[in-house]
């Protein structure tokens, strides 16, 4: 079988499809053979570059219909985007913003040629460009932008035949701009008990509550500590009855004694609301998550636990910084708590977290300085040296404020 090779906009990657000419087709000699299957390879690689035989046709057709003035011309990809109606909220549209612009400085003068010259190999070199730029959650939603305006000259406009930001894989690009992370995530870094400690006590209420019941809370998400509600505390049974919002999982959590003290002094001071943390809720069901995680960023930086973007940001560097740690890291450190303990098994930590697999488990468990130092204990005794004495525990949650 022949197969049709090319690379777009320089990526490493080629793109590899069958042609469906045989080495050996029958009634063709191999020269035949191979010369249908090269014209073949051709015409698929410029319909993938959007150089279809419908938009070569329409481009005709328009182009002899703008000579005789019964249709208008088509608008170049900057005067279109800058008449995009705007009915969003006035950061929704500087985002919107951002994203026609920098799509635009991409281009170039290229920008200024038709909006139906747009190609989807240009959209793929845009996407790999910003994922070199911005965090991937970031790229995806300048790449949605961009696609709802190419649609709306699909659909309201009649401009363009086909959407060409539609089949552009976000996930692919990501993973072949940088194959280590692929989904543009690093691994957190779980807190250290000192730090735990330290938000419980010190952190501003809802946050120092928020922080107590997703620790003590076997590593609740952060979601699920925001639209926690008051009708899944089963006080009489002792228990969290929640579905996650991520996995859609069941999930029955024992009450810890510090995390029952926590939740009946905030029912004590709760009103009528069905939250645990309305406000949280508010701001949650508002924003979504990045909303919410970005006031938690700030107050970790308030109190020195992660160093200021700027501080961590290499000079010259433009990508968007991704602290290692964050609300999810809570939930790193409790994996790496309950596995560091030998009288837990592997399947009771994972159970009691919510997790699917072992792999999964793993890639949450950072060992502790305190354990590394347990672990080398038979180091020593071999040696003939005393074992480093054990860590103190960590103090119980206060159960009034």
């Amino acid at each position: 079988m022949w197969y049709a090779t090319w690379r777009e906009n320089g990526s490493p990657t080629p793109i590899r499809r069958k042609t469906g000419i045989r080495v050996n087709e029958p009634n063709m000699t191999a020269r035949q053979a191979r010369e249908l299957a090269r014209n073949v390879a051709q015409e698929m690689e410029a319909t993938a570059k959007g150089d279809t035989a419908c938009k070569r046709a329409v481009e005709a057709v328009r182009a002899a219909a703008v000579a005789r003035g019964a249709a208008e011309k088509i608008p170049s990809l900057r005067e279109y985007l800058a008449g995009v109606p705007r009915t969003a909220g006035a950061k929704t549209e500087n985002t919107r913003a951002r994203a026609f612009r920098l799509f635009c400085d991409f281009l170039g003068a290229r920008a200024d040629g038709g909006v139906d010259t747009i190609t989807p190999a240009d959209c793929t070199a845009y996407v790999r460009r910003l994922l070199g730029m911005v965090s991937k959650g970031t790229a995806g939603i300048y790449k949605s932008y961009l696609s709802s305006a190419f649609k709306r000259a699909v659909d309201v406009d009649g401009l363009l035949d086909r959407n060409p930001m539609a089949g552009v894989n976000l996930g692919r690009e990501a993973l072949s701009v940088n194959p280590d992370r692929g989904e543009d995530k690093q691994k957190r870094k779980p807190f250290t008990m000192e730090e735990i400690r330290l938000m419980i006590d010190t952190f501003p209420a809802p946050w120092c509550d928020m922080v107590a019941v997703s620790w003590y809370g076997y590593g609740l998400r952060l979601s699920d500590v925001c639209l926690l509600r008051w009708d899944s505390v089963k006080w009489d049974a002792g228990y969290l009855h929640i579905v996650e919002k991520k996995t859609r999982k069941e999930r029955m959590i024992p009450m810890l004694p510090p995390l029952v003290a926590c939740l009946e002094r905030l029912r004590e001071q709760a009103g009528a609301d069905e939250y645990v943390f309305p406000h949280m809720a508010q701001y949650y069901n508002r924003g979504g998550e990045s909303y919410v995680s970005t006031q938690f960023t700030a107050l970790l930086r308030a109190h020195g636990i992660i160093e200021p973007a700027a501080a961590v940001r290499k000079e010259g560097e433009r990508r968007h910084h991704v602290s290692r740690k964050s609300f999810h890291s809570i939930r790193h450190s409790v994996v790496s708590c309950l596995r560091g303990d030998a009288a837990l098994s592997a399947s009771v930590v994972r159970d009691a977290v919510g997790h699917d697999s072992e792999a999964v488990e793993r890639g949450y468990f950072t060992a502790s300085m305190d354990m590394r130092r347990r672990a080398g204990a038979p180091l020593m005794q071999a040696a003939g040296d005393a074992p480093a004495p054990a860590a103190p525990a960590l103090p119980p949650y206060p159960a009034t404020a």
